[in-house]
């Protein structure tokens, strides 16, 4: 008989490697200029623990909350909708692995969707948006103000 699979709703984790150093990907992910090319319309960040941050997505909504812990150029952890993400920076040949994970999702029918499946289905695309931006400076969000809305496909 097959072993019963229970899923984890409070936490996901995502894996990519991109073109660059741990260094070059730090960079993508903490300084306004380039979160403002691949995920963000704006930013604000205070690069150390306890730091304050504001992430500005296009089509207006907001998330704002702490850093938690930075180690430059390998480790990001901060609050975020209502759990926590870690991001972390490994080098892998001319490549950097970057994991993200998201964790401490609050458990229940809503938040299993709005934020765990709605968390990764988004980190999923700006993954895939900031490879975009590396490898062929194409940012593939959606620009125009009369296609943005929140849930949008394009962000």
């Amino acid at each position: 008989m097959a072993k019963k699979f229970k899923y984890n709703w409070k936490e996901f984790t995502l894996r990519a490697a991109f073109k660059g150093t741990p260094a070059k990907l730090f960079n993508y992910w903490t300084e306004k200029r380039l979160l403002c090319k691949w995920f963000l319309a704006d930013a604000e960040m205070q690069l150390k623990k306890n730091g304050d941050y504001m992430f500005q997505w296009i089509e207006g909504s907001r998330e704002i909350g702490k850093i938690l812990e930075v180690r430059k150029n390998s480790l990001l952890r901060f609050t975020f909708a209502g759990g926590k993400c870690e991001v972390n920076f490994k080098k892998s040949g001319k490549e950097c692995i970057v994991t993200l994970k998201q964790y401490e999702i609050p458990d229940d029918q809503i938040n299993r969707i709005r934020i765990h499946m709605g968390c990764q289905i988004g980190w999923v695309f700006f993954f895939s948006n900031l490879k975009s931006v590396i490898e062929s400076g194409t940012d593939l969000r959606e620009h125009n103000p009369k296609h943005l809305k929140e849930g949008t496909v394009f962000y």
